[in-house]
């Protein structure tokens, strides 16, 4: 009896050591920020995404530089406060994205691009030096369907290189309206691992270690209702709007975008001498409807469903699931990308739960 009651004590008590990389602001940290677990040390090289995550972990040491910079004797220093269990992060996905398929790239833009997919491998590298028993790398779901040069699926190419340092990974396409964010923003979550036992499970069920999802959709309207037009809060500003645009604003209904207004409202140029309405993409002049999930958040400006404006960053942030009391360092486009790179906090909440009840029951 007192055994079984130690080894209760000893599950309940244990915490597990984390190393972040590709931090941003800390979205995906949210969730391993609290007693079970213990954040070793974080790493972005965008300084202001740097100083928001300072703002809100000011205990946790952060390097301010590339991931491929970061030496290996670095990380055996970190290796002395601890040994690290769990690795997370999301390296930069631009790459991988539909508007980055064009096969007449500029041979500047392709080298960008390489330089991008290296920083996954820079991640993996890390793992290889860290060895830590569960991987959490997050990306844009087109990285399932994207090939390098040679034809080989990037999905492929992760797997393998794992594989080669003795990691078995597992992936889900997940849609983060079913996880109480009131948005629809598709992410592939991957899950690598060299722990023998948490294999056995995740051959035998691959969502083994992903959370439940939940039957109900959350909303915008539910959302921004947390959050008042007159509140004295940080990053709570609203852009003015010229004249022709608050104009177009007006004439967009909720759920609706530029495709809905007046031809009077659209943008016109001259075609083979004939003026013609120019086309635009499903975001551009969005609004929301309040009794759906919002779209994905990115850095473009968003219609509130209710007011003739666009939506601060702060409501932005809501509706990623930030809450209220997040602190964003930063001009106003600054803060709104960081916002659109984040893993919004509360899928990091439930998926660092399932990590930690896992780790349990396998190690």
């Amino acid at each position: 009896m007192l055994k079984y009651s130690f080894t209760l004590y000893f599950i309940m008590n244990k915490r597990y050591n984390v190393a972040s990389f590709f931090s941003g602001c800390g979205g995906l940290d949210y969730g391993f920020h609290n007693d079970k677990f213990n954040i070793l040390i974080a790493n972005d090289s965008w300084k202001d995404a740097v100083e928001s995550f300072k703002l809100n972990y000011p205990e946790v040491p952060v390097i301010n530089k590339p991931i491929q910079n970061i030496s290996e004797s670095e990380l055996k220093e970190i290796l002395k406060r601890g040994k690290v269990d769990i690795l997370i992060g999301g390296p930069p996905c631009q790459c991988f994205t539909r508007l980055n398929n064009n096969q007449m790239i500029k041979l500047s833009e392709q080298k960008k691009e390489d330089d991008r997919r290296m920083l996954s491998q820079e991640y993996i590298e890390k793992v290889r030096i860290l060895k830590p028993k569960i991987v959490l790398m997050e990306n844009v779901k087109d990285l399932l369907v994207r090939r390098n040069q040679e034809g080989e699926l990037y999905t492929d190419i992760i797997k393998k290189a794992f594989r080669e340092i003795g990691y078995e990974v597992y992936y889900k396409l997940v849609l983060m309206n079913k996880y109480g964010i009131p948005q629809k923003r598709e992410r592939v979550i991957f899950i690598a691992t060299n722990v023998k036992e948490l294999i056995k499970k995740m051959n035998q069920n691959p969502e083994y270690i992903f959370p439940n999802e939940s039957k109900r959709i959350f909303t915008v309207g539910e959302a921004l209702s947390k959050i008042k037009e007159n509140e004295k809060i940080k990053d709570h500003i609203f852009i003015k709007n010229d004249e022709l645009t608050l104009e177009r604003i007006k004439n967009i209904p909720q759920g609706g975008y530029y495709e809905k207004l007046p031809d009077r409202l659209k943008i016109k140029k001259i075609r083979n001498g004939k003026e013609v309405i120019v086309k635009r993409y499903g975001s551009y002049f969005r609004r929301l409807d309040p009794n759906d999930s919002s779209l994905t958040i990115t850095k473009n400006y968003i219609i509130h469903p209710f007011k003739d404006r666009y939506l601060s960053n702060r409501e932005k942030a809501m509706l990623h699931s930030f809450p209220k009391k997040y602190k964003f360092y930063g001009n106003g486009e600054s803060v709104s990308q960081q916002i659109a790179n984040a893993v919004p906090p509360k899928f990091s909440i439930k998926i660092a739960q399932q990590i930690f009840k896992t780790l349990n029951a396998c190690t």
